[in-house]
């Protein structure tokens, strides 16, 4: 026998010995997750739709309800109380390479950038914003910029404190794959770009990147006729800034109709990335973290 305090205690203690925690990653409508223990699968992934109108863009707009459902979902799985990391879909947040007007990393990068203020071309001020920073390496000094509106992490902070289990990280979609996919951006020729397309609820999210670095990125509809034509028109846009660019791979990270097509138009190889056994790219970079 346990008495009740002690276990309650207890059984965060248990999670963070063994390892364990829950990847989710949601859009507007629905959710994946996928839960580990000790590194290793122990859960496959598994989809749920979400409470309808609990989400726009990102921002949970009924906390309640949102807490709730979650806390039910994990209770069903036998997960309550463990580690939650949640990836949140790319329209919520928004990044940036930041290239520093110093010659050493300040004490208090973030609070420096708020000083410094650059025009990012952000929809809301970085006084508003929560922020993170990731150095990049070379010269001059540049970093990463993650950027979400305040008021939406902490709205999830909210809807966590209803779940019953702790969130242990909150990160972008856009942050997840270019973890998941750092190796293979950085293998890649030098004045080589690569279209990454990562289609969901909410759409079809195009990703320029070069060696590792994102350099623009859209939302467009999922739309077989027209998304050919779009990506082109973001390509000539981005290239109209940036001459030298030029794209060589195109990358899936779940099929799209008529794919081949799509290919075929814009003259590049095709991939359908492997995320197994994470069954997407979000997931897997929200595994490994950061």
């Amino acid at each position: 026998m346990v008495f009740a305090g002690v276990r309650e205690a207890w059984k965060p203690l248990r999670s963070q010995w063994l390892g364990e925690r829950v990847l989710l990653a949601v859009d507007d409508r629905a959710l994946q997750a996928v839960a580990l223990r000790r590194g290793a699968i122990s859960i496959p992934c598994w989809e749920s739709m979400l409470p309808a109108q609990a989400l726009v863009d990102g921002m949970p707009t009924l906390v309640d309800t949102l807490g709730d459902f979650l806390g039910d979902l994990l209770l069903s799985q036998g997960l309550m109380g463990q580690a939650v990391r949640l990836a949140l879909p790319p329209q919520a947040c928004h990044w940036r390479v930041v290239v520093w007007p110093l010659q050493e990393w300040p004490d208090d990068p973030a609070e420096a950038l708020r000083t410094i203020d650059p025009d990012l071309g952000l929809p809301f001020a970085l006084a508003d914003a929560a922020i993170d920073l990731l150095p990049l390496p070379g010269e001059p000094l540049r970093s990463l910029l993650v950027a979400a509106p305040r008021e939406l992490v902490e709205a999830w902070l909210a809807v966590f404190a209803i779940t019953g289990s702790p969130l242990e990280r909150l990160l972008p979609a856009q942050v997840c794959l270019r973890q998941a996919l750092l190796p293979a951006l950085e293998a890649t020729p030098a004045q080589g770009g690569v279209l990454v397309l990562h289609p969901s609820a909410a759409g079809c999210m195009a990703l320029l990147w070069r060696q590792g670095l994102p350099l623009y990125e859209r939302l467009l509809a999922l739309d077989a006729a027209q998304l050919p034509h779009e990506l082109e028109r973001c390509v000539s846009f981005y290239r109209s800034r940036d001459p030298d660019f030029r794209l060589s791979q195109l990358w899936l990270t779940a099929p799209l109709p008529a794919q081949d097509q799509l290919a075929a138009t814009l003259g590049l190889p095709l991939e359908l990335l492997d995320s197994t056994p994470y069954a997407s790219p979000v997931l897997q970079g929200l595994a490994q973290g950061r």
